[in-house]
């Protein structure tokens, strides 16, 4: 007894049809909007400090055409040893406040830059490795958070990094 095998050709098609359709479908839904940032955006659910509750993260777009990375800059600015430190001590007004500079793991950790879209794109052949985007906490002497919604000095810290920001974008 032999058997007689017949491709299932119209079968076969319709499968790959329907796989190619539900590929198109999955990548259109798969996209999520993102929000771009004019100036900055103030976000909780930063690093943890003292005290174990998130910090609020400054974030802003970086300039990719900088001539120093950001954490860089800052330690010009305050004359620190380390070129590269992440938290640094400043005085505004007579009081003392750290600056907490997030790296670009921290920044994915905490924030997840896929949620933002930068306005200011480069041309693909001018883009180095630097980050898109920044954030810094700020915090007193008494870890606390100077940038959450409830403390009383989130206007001076704001003002005191958007000066910051502007003075690292435009250098």
């Amino acid at each position: 007894m032999m058997f007689h095998v017949k491709p299932k050709t119209a079968s076969h098609v319709a499968k790959g049809f329907a796989v190619i359709l539900l590929l198109i479908l999955q990548s259109c839904i798969g996209a999520r909007a993102t929000v771009q940032i004019p100036d900055y955006l103030l976000l909780p659910n930063g690093k943890e400090h003292l005290g174990g509750k998130p910090l609020t993260g400054f974030v802003f777009e970086n300039n990719v055409r900088a001539k120093l990375p950001i954490e860089q800059f800052i330690a010009y600015k305050y004359k620190s040893a380390n070129y590269f430190e992440r938290e640094i001590w400043v005085t505004i007004d007579g009081e003392r406040y750290q600056l907490i500079i997030y790296d670009a793991a921290d920044f994915e950790k905490y924030f997840n830059s896929a949620n933002f879209s930068p306005m200011n794109e480069e041309a693909k052949d001018e883009r180095n490795s630097t980050r898109k985007f920044v954030a810094i906490s700020m915090i007193t002497d008494y870890n606390e958070d100077c940038l959450s919604d409830q403390s009383l000095l989130q206007n001076k810290s704001v003002k005191y990094l958007r000066d910051l920001k502007n003075e690292y974008i435009n250098q």
